[in-house]
Parts: C-alpha cells; structure tokens; sequence
C-alpha cells in the first residue's frame, strides 16, 4: 500500500516535470512510478507521449506513442496544443504539426480550432486538396465562423481555385459585416474571381470608422477604386487614417485613388503624400516604389524620381516598367549616359521586347553614342520587318484577326463612345470594332513605312485623291513661308507622312522617332526622342522660317510632366507651341486630321485663326485653343476608325467615376453561409 502511494506521488512528479519543461525529469519520473508497480492513468501515458515527442531528434518517429482514446480521456487537450503542436509548427516541423493533429482530432473530432490548425499547416505543407478537405469541415460544424469560412477562401487562392474561392465569397456575403476581421479575405476573393462590382458593394457596406484592421480598410479601398469608385475610395481611406488606421497597403490604395481622380493638386501633391508616407512604413514595397517614382517623374521631379525607380529596379530587377521610367527620370535630369545604359540593361533582361528598344536607340543617339545607336536601330527594323507578312494586302488580312487583341484601355473605349455624335446610327459591338481597327492599321502604317520602305507605294495605294489638299495648301506655301500643321494623336496620322510627301509639300514632322533613322523619310522628321525640348523648338521655328509646312501634334509631349487642360471631362495634354510660333512668325496654321472614307484616307484640312493686328500672345492662344478644341471635339465625334486611341490626348484619360454606393442593398441577395 505505501508503495502504491509513492508511484502516485511519482506520477505527479512526472506532471509536474511536464508541466515546467523538464523532458527527462518527466520521464524518469514515470519510469520510477511504473517500476513502483503503480497503473498510469490516460493523463499519465499522454504526458510520458508528450516528453518523448520533445526530447526526440525526429519527433515523427515517435509520434505513435500518442493513443487517441487516452487522449480522450486523458482531458489535455489545451497541454497538447501547447507544450506539443505549438512548438512543432513554430520550429517548421510541420510533417510531424500534422501527424500530431490528426491523431488530436480523432480523439476530439469536433474540435474547430485543431482541425482549421490542420487546414493551415497542410496549405503551408501546398497539399492543396487535404488542406482544403478540413476547412471545408470545420465549416460544416461552425458556417457562420468568420475565420473558418475565411481560411476556406484562403486556401483556395493559395492552390489557384480563383473562381471556387470567388464562389464562396459570394455565397457568405452575409458575414461582410463590420465585426469581421477577416473581411479582407472576402473582397480579395472576389476581385481575384473578377466580381468586382460585388466586392465594391460589400466594401462600401463596411464602416470606415469600424474597420477591423489596417487589411480590411486596405482591402475594402482595393476593392471601391477596382470598380472606379474614386471618389468613395478617397472618403473611406481618408477616414480611416484619421481613425490611426495606417499601413503601406492602405497609403498605396489611397494614392492610386488620388492619381485617379487626376487633378493637378492629386498627381502633384496628394499622391505624393500618401505613396512617400507608405515607403516610410514599407521601404521595400515594390509596388510603392515604382508608384513614387513614376508619379514624380510626372510631377515634373526628375532629380526625385531617381531614388525610388532605383529602388524598384533593385527589388525587381527583372521588370521592364521600372527601369524604362527610370531612364526618362535620368534623361530628363541630362544624364544621358546613365539612361542609355540603364536601358540597355533592360534590353539584356528582356531581349524579346521590342517596345523598349526604341528609347534605348534614342537614349545613345542623345548620349553621343550614335555607331552603337546605327547598330541596334538597324537590328531593331530587321527583327520588326521579320515579322510583317510580305505584302501589305497580307498585312491587312492579318490586322482583321487581331482586333480583339489590341492593347486599348477600357476607359478609352468609353469616353470616346459617349462623346460619338448622337447621329452615329452603329451599335456599340461594331463601334468598337471598328475603333480597333482604326488603332490598328495606323500602327501598320508606321510599320510599314520603317520596315518595308521598299514597298511604300503598296501602304501608298489606300491614300484617297489628294487633290483638295493640294488645292488647299498652294496658296499657303505660295509666299515661300511655313505653315503651322496642327495634328493630333487622331485618325490615321502616319498616312500624313505620305500623303506630303506625294504632293511634294516640303514638311517637318515632330516625331519620337530616333534621329538615327536610316528611313527615307527620317530627313523629314524633327526628332523629340534625343533631343531637348528647346532643340526642337529651336529647330522647328527655323523650319518655318524656312518656309517649311511644320506638323505639330499639339496633344502631345515627351516631357512626362507637359502642362494639361480640362477637355470633355478628362485633362488631356495640350502644348501651346504651335499657337506660340504662328502668333511669333506671323504665319497661318491649319487644323489637319487624316479621316477614312470609304476605305481610303482623306485630308481634312481646316485653317485656324490668323494673327490680329496688335493682337496679344495670350490671348491669341486662348482664341486659337478654342478653336483647335473645336475641330478635335468634332472629329472625335465622327466615324469610330477615325479614333486611333493611343498616345496624345488618350494618354491620360481616366475611367469615369462612378456614383457613390450606399451600404449592402438587397440587390446582392446573399445567400445563408454554405456548410462546404
């Protein structure tokens, strides 16, 4: 009988030991109670389990002393979890975390805690469909457990399964509530699933005073400007920084909405803020990185921009965006040397990226390194002309199979679609087609007349009579003087080019083309790629004087951070030069804007306002703005191929901002949180 007191005093001794972290002790003290001839107890043989698991060198060998009845009755449920599965998940030792667990829940199936512990260490473990198995029953015991239901979409955009994850948000939008720290899981999930009007609408019913955490403001901003909610964007996050909300993330978001929303004070000053605050939290964020240094660079902060698109460089040194936007920040601080080599860095990382090429040539051409310059520019227009098929027939057979493929901005479509004049009797499927086609062919021409000048004529062939503007310039260029040729960045501009050329107009084109060009054309060509911008001014007044027809594309500029104007609701580039020169020289200056017509380009030619006597120089640019704005407003209204959609005035148009959302409306109708 005394002996049997004293292995029960041992028993607790092995508990005791246990229960302090004394592994060895702890064995040895169940060792001395069983020698003793005293019966241990489930509590007993779990503890002995547990001191084994930790003293060996590979706890999964010895997992199997672990018995799941004893652990049932043993009532150390908490003493696993802490002295045993916590350690074994924090030291990475997650095979052993999971055989541990397994064992955990069949003692206690019911268990939530253990079994959403399984499903996270099996998705760190990327054994998807095991994962995802215990999430999805831990939600049939608890639905409405917002962390349960959290973990399942969770997994599922970890293993890829976008559209599953997607379908689960939506069918437990009703747990999107304020009290939801996980509510971030649910507006990422949809996002990345593409229901990004549901997932504005879940955000917009959150409380920006009661965002659960710095995630879910991050996200439920993500979520209002993915569906172009500029406007609520701003409130909510604003309202959340002045609740002590803060993160990279949520400054990233509300930057991206100030850029957005595009005003002067929001590109130059308020982005700013936000993006340079957000790098302070999160210096290595790539995505604030790049944003800081490209919205600097646009503010006209050259010397500023260099740092951050450095840093961005660093983190990615792989990505493209980053390096070009910092050669434009070097080239625009005169460092010329600098952005050649950067972007020649950029070309060995991506040599199968020809877009880039152009600026590198321009960038050794400005830099004085004009043999290297020769070089790459002839194998820039060999690679190119491989690629065009042989005859420009081919080409445009071509051209119709790639419509749905060509790189326009929705936001585009949709300004240009509901600035269309209310005549235009199209719907709005063949509009748009034929607004790519209008994108397209224009870039084949420029393709064209670089790649395949030997066949020019073939391009040449779709120009209509050019007998009205023939007419229309003689007695123009009939004083020997120059004419200013205002353009914009509309219909098939490059036709221009050829169509002078044939009437024998003796031109100047300001064009990104490199200096270099060996093109027979390029003699026409002022070049803004490597040159300053007071070269080309320089250069195109002496044109004029000339008495050279100098064609300006007034709505465009290299200079990132050119001034802009308010015009159909967007602000778009606008450069008062050509006005400037015409009131300077006292020259006339014409409105021209190439238009299809029944399958052939025409010259639209307008004249726009002459000099008056005495006139002063600013109010003549407001007088001859007006009415340049005038005729590009009426073209834009006109036939969709007459649109081109890319560079000038469409740089910067911005998708229109949507009207408020007020808190969840029936019209979502979510359904009851799903078991599985």
């Amino acid at each position: 009988m005394n002996n049997l007191i004293e292995a029960t005093a041992d028993f607790k001794v092995c508990h005791a030991a246990l229960r302090s972290g004394d592994w060895t002790a702890c064995i040895a003290a169940y060792d001395t109670a069983l020698a003793a001839g005293a019966i241990p107890d489930a509590a007993a043989q779990v503890a002995l389990a547990i001191a084994h698991i930790r003293v060996a060198s590979d706890p999964t060998a010895v997992i199997a002393r672990l018995d799941a009845r004893c652990l049932a009755a043993s009532g150390m449920q908490a003493q696993l979890r802490r002295l045993v599965i916590s350690p074994l998940v924090r030291d990475g030792a997650l095979a052993a975390a999971v055989a541990v667990l397994l064992v955990a829940l069949a003692a206690w199936p019911d268990s939530i805690d253990d079994r959403r512990l399984l499903a996270s260490v099996l998705g760190r473990l990327k054994r998807w469909p095991d994962a995802i198995l215990h999430a999805d029953l831990a939600a049939s015991a608890a639905p409405a457990d917002h962390g349960v239901q959290a973990a399942r979409m969770q997994l599922r955009l970890q293993a890829g399964m976008l559209d599953d994850a997607a379908d689960i948000a939506r069918a437990t939008a009703a747990l999107v509530c304020d009290g939801n720290d996980s509510a971030h899981i649910w507006l990422i999930a949809l996002a990345r699933g593409g229901a990004t009007a549901l997932a504005a609408q879940l955000a917009a019913g959150l409380d920006p005073a009661r965002y659960a955490n710095e995630r879910v403001a991050a996200s439920a901003l993500h979520a209002l400007l993915d569906d172009h909610r500029i406007q609520a964007t701003i409130d909510a996050g604003e309202r959340a920084l002045q609740l002590r909300l803060d993160g990279p993330a949520l400054r990233c978001q509300l930057g991206q909405a100030y850029l957005a929303r595009g005003s002067e004070q929001d590109r130059t000053v308020s982005a700013l803020t936000q993006f340079a605050l957000g790098r302070a939290l999160a210096p290595d964020d790539l995505r604030l990185a790049s944003l800081h240094g490209e919205t600097l660079l646009g503010a006209g902060r050259y010397a500023d921009a260099i740092a951050p698109l450095q840093r961005a460089c660093e983190l990615a040194p792989a990505l493209a965006h980053p390096r070009a936007t910092l050669a434009r920040a070097l080239r625009f601080c005169g460092r010329y040397e600098e952005a050649a080599d950067t972007l020649l860095a950029m070309g060995k990382l991506n040599p199968d990226a020809l877009r880039w090429q152009r600026g590198a040539i321009a960038a050794l051409s400005q830099c004085g390194r004009a043999e290297e310059a020769i070089v790459m520019h002839t194998a820039y227009i060999a690679r190119r002309a491989a690629a065009l098929p042989a005859n420009f027939d081919e080409a445009l057979a071509t051209l119709e199979h790639t419509l749905d493929r060509a790189p326009i901005p929705q936001a585009r479509l949709d300004w240009a679609w509901s600035l269309r004049r209310e005549d235009t009797d199209i719907d709005r499927a063949a509009w748009e087609r034929a607004a790519r086609w209008g994108h397209q062919i224009d870039h084949l021409f420029l393709e064209w007349l670089e790649c395949r000048e030997e066949r020019a004529e073939e391009a040449m062939a779709m120009l209509g009579d050019l007998g009205d503007a023939e007419r229309f310039f003689a007695p123009l260029m009939a004083n020997r003087k120059g004419v200013v040729v205002a353009t914009a960045h509309v219909g098939p501009m490059y036709a221009g080019l050829m169509a002078l050329e044939l009437l024998g107009i003796p031109s100047r084109w300001l064009s990104s083309t490199p200096g270099v060009s060996q093109v027979s054309y390029a003699a026409a060509l002022i070049s803004t790629a490597d040159q300053t911008q007071a070269q080309v001014a320089k250069e195109s007044l002496r044109a004029l004087q000339a008495g050279f027809a100098v064609c300006i594309a007034v709505d465009g500029a290299p200079n990132p951070s050119a001034p802009r104007i308010d015009f159909e609701g967007q602000t778009i580039t606008f450069s008062s030069f050509a006005a400037r020169a015409a009131h300077r020289l006292k020259l006339p200056s014409v409105f021209y804007a190439p238009s299809w017509v029944d399958s052939k380009v025409i010259q639209s030619l307008t004249m726009l306002p002459d000099v008056r006597d005495g006139e002063d120089v600013e109010a003549y640019v407001v007088r001859w703005q007006d009415a340049y704005l005038s005729l590009l407003r009426e073209h834009i209204g006109g036939a969709p191929e007459n649109l081109r959609l890319s560079g000038g005035l469409w740089r910067h148009v911005r998708a229109a901002d949507r009207a408020p959302l007020a808190a969840l409306s029936a019209s979502v109708s979510p359904q009851p949180p799903s078991s599985i």
